[in-house]
């Protein structure tokens, strides 16, 4: 059974993450041979302020 979770900062729009599901998931049932009925996707979508890149926070205040 496939898990992927994906983490980004800011959000992404309902049709962005239906987009993206299914490529992953038809990627992994073309790739892997894994069902596409047994493979999940959760989306977390954090605050930018959560997120430092180069000890940099990417929102916020400065």
């Amino acid at each position: 059974m496939p898990y992927i979770n994906i983490r980004l900062a800011g959000s992404l729009s309902q049709e962005q993450k239906r987009q993206i599901a299914k490529e992953f998931t038809d990627t992994l049932e073309r790739i892997a041979h894994k069902s596409k009925s047994y493979t999940y996707i959760t989306f977390d979508e954090l605050p930018r302020e959560n997120w430092a890149v180069g000890g940099e926070l990417l929102g916020g205040d400065k």
